[in-house]
């Protein structure tokens, strides 16, 4: 099953989704083709706990902690160009 968003959209995973176990949310992005600013998405995902909290610093999994402490939720690294076919960043 595959949902592309756009800017401002939104999904309800329980409804859409009932029974997922994984997913994966890929970034994509195409290089500026006219006048101004160079522009860059960055993935990020944090785990909460129970009660709907941040435990620690480990919980924030981006660009610069590629891995949760479980393994449970990788991020593919920082692209800064959007360069290429595809999804440029995945988590």
């Amino acid at each position: 099953m595959a949902i592309s968003l756009q800017k401002g959209g939104n999904v309800n995973l329980s409804k859409e989704a009932p029974g997922l176990s994984k997913m994966v949310v890929g970034l994509g992005w195409d290089v500026r083709s006219t006048d101004g600013a160079a522009f860059d998405l960055d993935g990020a995902v944090f785990l909460l706990s129970n009660a709907g909290k941040v435990r620690s610093d480990a919980d924030f999994v981006f660009y610069n902690n590629l891995k949760s402490v479980d393994g449970s939720v990788v991020h593919s690294g920082d692209n800064r160009t959007g360069a290429g076919e595809g999804d440029d960043e995945t988590v």
